[in-house]
């Protein structure tokens, strides 16, 4: 059975909810994966970031016993000693000093590229040059200057007696230069040398001092990005050989190994690995973890006096200083500057201005204290592993636990894998990288949650919509905004209640088969519910062609009286539209001439969700509803199409109104005075209407008087205004009550009211 992604959405509620967020959060691994095998940049900065923050929190602890020191050609040094480049002389006199004073390597993060003006034979033009030197018969004396050694050749000697590394420079200008090699570089595996960086030139140490030299390593480190030193290059190539750094170099001459080793991915010989990584580096009795392309992750101390030396106390020697002498003494010496002029400053995760020397230097702590930071080649499959795991633990467990819970829960597998990274960091020095994880965590907590969310504002649409059918906007409004207010339940309002009718409905439903009662319904019903809801009104029920509806509940309004009887006056012209529209459409079974009858009255009424707990609906209960009920049927004595209850009436002041009768309906004992809404504002400004009221108020004084024969003089004209009102048939019963009362008059203390038989 094949799966169909668009089967989902034929699910029932409940499962959709539960399965759909589910699959989409099942899909946050792929992408994720996807994404992260084929943009790995794309979480490093962040990865980086965070690696530094952890770094910084815990940086890597000093250990003065680990021999290594640094000397520092620092601004007092320059000061005391002039400005650099010092002579070479005075180099070969401080190389010595560290020498004698029992230095095991001295390692130069400095380029000593250029021959050394001041040297003597450097000197000769100049002196010759001057325009006193002929005066003063100077120049016999030139050739015994020129006789003296060379500064470069001093140093030189220097060197030959000391254990030295020079530095040099590898570049991406091509030259023809090239630094010697001292050492050579065998591999473990696949020749990994094209993992190495690659470079096109250098600027080496001069020759003479290379040559004397024990070793020679690059001094260079290349910023990534936002200019942080997380790594240190230890391997480099230049024309497909292979060059160590400073650091390494003189760890190699301090144990007198003669080359490296290179380890590669494949190095057990099991596998061929077509993607080259290098994994470790072998010095002497000592192996490094490396990144792929040979560098190493750097774990920095905060900043550490007892581990410097300023250069001038070098030089000094004073006998009385034997501070320096004892940190000098078996320690491997790297010398560099920290003076601002010089330019040898670099940014790193603990100290944003660290001399370029005591990164070579920290180099070799690490690998002497044996103080790595670890991310092995396994740690992203491992990473990866784990995140689906978590992605798909997510995915399963979220939908079924809701926004909040799943927020809780999210949140604890988050501060979980948070924790383990910081702890692989903080307790075993392992760079386990959370960002990946947690933003795959946080990406797949949204994707269930909005789906969920999504499915849950769909349902709420649908629901809203099936009740629009039922209830007014502003009710389907509020119960989506406040589901608490579907419980049991009501409270007592004053409301007004419609009771709708269409006169001769059992004729009509004999006279029509069912499909066609059924479209003839749809089509009456819709503009008047489409008119009761634009006047604010709850439509409380449907019973086959009756309509109840009432204003004033939910929300107030404040004109409720108004808007039912304007809403009434709108139905009444609306089926005037459609009587126009269908009574000659042969495609509707239209009756002819419909008619109906609406009852308004105004009360008090319990409001609110009646029924039972497995059903119930918005709806009203009182004597007020049970009043209106029996107002409409009247409409179908008094022959007319709107009657309204007293207490309606008193608040329709301006419209078209006409009392009918005081009438005691069935069910109740006291009389209800009803009225005739026979229009509007406009209607009652016309001039039938006018002229009817005073003619039709001494009609209800002679009736109510059982003066039968001046109320039936009355009728005749009456009846003709009340034609352009459409309740001319009001006369008609009255006039036939009239009659009937002549047979069998009421008695003497009657007062006019009606008594009715019947609902």
């Amino acid at each position: 059975m094949k799966f169909k992604f668009s089967n989902l959405f034929k699910l029932n509620t409940k499962q959709r909810k539960n399965i759909i967020p589910t699959v989409f959060g099942l899909l946050v691994p792929v992408f994720m994966v996807i994404l992260f095998v084929g943009s790995p940049q794309f979480f490093t900065s962040g990865k980086e970031l965070l690696f530094d923050a952890y770094q910084k929190q815990a940086p890597r602890d000093y250990k003065p016993e680990i021999p290594v020191r640094v000397v520092d050609i620092d601004e007092d040094s320059i000061k005391l000693y002039g400005q650099w480049p010092w002579p070479r002389t005075v180099l070969a006199e401080f190389n010595q000093n560290l020498t004698d004073n029992g230095a095991l390597v001295i390692a130069y993060d400095l380029i000593f590229s250029e021959i050394d003006r001041t040297s003597p034979e450097n000197l000769i033009d100049i002196f010759a040059a001057n325009p006193n030197a002929a005066n003063l018969n100077a120049t016999e004396d030139f050739e015994n200057i020129r006789a003296l050694k060379s500064h470069d050749a001093v140093f030189a000697d220097a060197i030959a007696r000391s254990n030295v590394v020079t530095g040099f420079f590898l570049i991406n200008e091509k030259n023809d230069a090239r630094p010697k090699r001292k050492a050579g570089f065998s591999y473990g595996g696949t020749d990994p040398r094209d993992a190495l960086p690659s470079y096109l030139g250098a600027i080496p140490a001069l020759e003479i001092l290379e040559t004397n030299a024990n070793g020679t390593g690059f001094v260079s480190f290349h910023a990534k990005g936002d200019g942080i030193i997380r790594t240190a290059p230890l391997m480099s190539r230049l024309d497909g050989k292979v060059y160590p750094a400073l650091s390494i170099e003189a760890l190699r001459v301090v144990q007198g190994a003669g080359s490296f080793k290179i380890r590669g991915n494949d190095a057990s010989g099991e596998t061929k690995s077509i993607d080259k990584q290098i994994v470790a580096l072998q010095v002497g009795e000592f192996e490094l973890p490396t990144t792929a392309d040979g560098s190493m992750r750097m774990y920095y101390t905060n900043e550490q006096p007892g581990r410097t030396i300023s250069a001038w106390q070098v030089l000094a020697n004073d006998p009385a200083d034997t501070a320096w002498k004892q940190k000098v003494y078996n320690n491997i010496v790297f010398v560099g500057t920290s003076a601002e002029g010089l330019k040898d400053l670099i940014a790193t995760p603990v100290n944003g201005r660290l001399p370029g020397v005591e990164a070579h230097a920290q180099i070799v702590e690490q690998i002497l204290g044996q103080q790595f930071l670890r991310r092995p080649d396994w740690m992203v499959g491992f990473e990866i592993m784990l995140f689906i795991g978590l992605g798909v633990l997510l995915a399963l467990v979220v939908p079924y636990l809701g926004a909040t819970k799943g927020a809780v829960f999210s949140f604890a597998i988050a501060a979980a894998v948070f924790y383990g990274s910081w702890y692989a960091f903080k307790q075993h020095q392992m760079l386990f990288d959370p960002v990946f994880i947690l933003t795959g965590i946080l990406l797949s907590y949204l994707v269930i949650t909005l789906s969920s969310f999504y499915l849950t504002e769909s349902e709420r649409s649908q629901i809203r919509s099936a009740f629009s059918m039922y209830l007014s906007p502003t009710m389907v409004k509020k119960i989506s905004e406040d589901p608490s207010l579907l419980t049991l339940g009501g409270e007592e309002r004053s409301i007004t209640i419609l009771f709708l009718d269409i006169r001769g409905f059992s004729k009509i439903s004999h006279e029509l088969a069912p499909n066609e009662i059924t479209a003839f319904l749809n089509i009456f019903l819709t503009p008047m519910t489409n008119i009761l809801q634009d006047s604010q009104a709850t439509i409380d029920k449907y019973i086959g062609d009756a309509i109840v509806a009432f204003w004033n509940a939910p929300l107030d309004d404040a004109q409720h009286e108004q808007n039912a009887a304007r809403a009434v006056m709108s139905m009444m012209r609306s089926l005037d539209v459609l009587n126009a529209k269908y009574e000659d459409d042969e495609k509707i079974n239209w009756p002819k001439n419909v008619r109906m009858g609406i009852g308004l009255n105004t009360g008090v009424c319990c409001v609110g969700n009646l029924g039972s707990e497995q059903r119930f609906s918005y709806s009203m209960i009182g004597d007020a509803a049970n009043l209106a009920s029996r107002i409409e049927g009247l409409t179908k004595q008094y022959r007319v199409h709107v009657l309204v209850g007293n207490s309606t009436a008193e608040k329709l002041d301006g419209f078209a109104l006409v009392e009918a009768d005081l009438i005691q309906v069935v069910g109740r004992s006291t009389p209800e005075r009803v009225f005739i809404l026979a229009g509007e504002e406009e209607q009652a400004a016309t001039e039938a209407y006018k002229a009817l009221i005073p003619l039709h108020k001494k009609f209800l004084k002679a009736y109510r008087s059982q003066n039968w024969k001046a109320a039936e003089a009355l009728i005749p004209e009456l009846k003709t205004l009340a034609r352009s009102l459409d309740f001319h048939g009001y006369y008609d019963v009255m006039s036939e009550r009239i009659a009937g009362y002549k047979s069998v008059p009421p008695n003497k203390n009657w007062g006019g009211v009606y008594v009715a038989t019947s609902k």
